[in-house]
């Protein structure tokens, strides 16, 4: 009987040390609440399922995907090449282009002609292009994918413009009509925004 009591003791005060051990870590991992009904802690946050902060939240969540997994994308090509997703990009709007300029370049990517044009140097650098000039105009420059380039591309994971491009190009014309007037509001409230705090414009105006 003496024995029977030392354990029914030793049991009660191992749960007792158990949940005093429990309560020692919520406290050490304190739950923070923004807002109504979003908690954020070690799991993913609990967004609500309505009102306006929801709709507001699932929507900065969906750029946080976007973003999360273009710079995931970004890693796994330069794991693969050896060079970031960008230059990968302008390796592969050369190689289906024949003979495509710098100009053609910055269109296509939608970028200024002077980033385009470092692009180009970054590829050149690397081996992963050549230049040749126009035999009748001296001022323009056509670019061709060398060897070394077409093994990069060969070893590269797709799609080779990435994730976001490659996406946009499978929405069908309503869908990105809809996409770009949304975005377009949201641009002009940030840009909005941006002027009224600092003067400036927006990163890529």
């Amino acid at each position: 009987m003496a024995g029977g009591g030392t354990t029914h003791g030793g049991s009660h005060r191992g749960s007792k040390m158990r949940a005093d051990r429990i309560r020692s870590a919520r406290k050490r991992s304190p739950v923070t609440t923004i807002g109504p009904k979003l908690a954020l802690g070690r799991d993913r946050p609990r967004l609500p399922v309505a009102g306006r902060g929801g709709l507001e939240l699932r929507a900065l969540q969906g750029f946080r995907m976007i973003f999360g997994s273009a710079r995931r994308f970004d890693t796994d090509v330069r794991r693969a090449t050896g060079v970031p997703g960008s230059l990968l990009w302008a390796l592969s709007e050369i190689g289906n282009c024949l003979d495509m300029t710098i100009n053609a370049l910055a269109e296509r990517m939608a970028l200024h002609q002077s980033t385009a044009s470092n692009i180009v140097n970054a590829l050149a650098e690397r081996k992963l292009v050549r230049r040749r000039r126009d035999t009748a105009d001296q001022r323009v420059v056509h670019l061709q994918v060398s060897a070394q380039g077409a093994r990069v591309l060969r070893l590269a994971p797709g799609p080779h413009a990435g994730l976001l491009v490659d996406a946009l190009g499978r929405l069908g014309d309503a869908q990105l009509e809809s996409l770009q007037e949304s975005l377009k509001l949201l641009v002009a409230e940030m840009r909005r925004t941006a002027r009224d705090a600092a003067g400036e414009t927006l990163l890529g105006e």
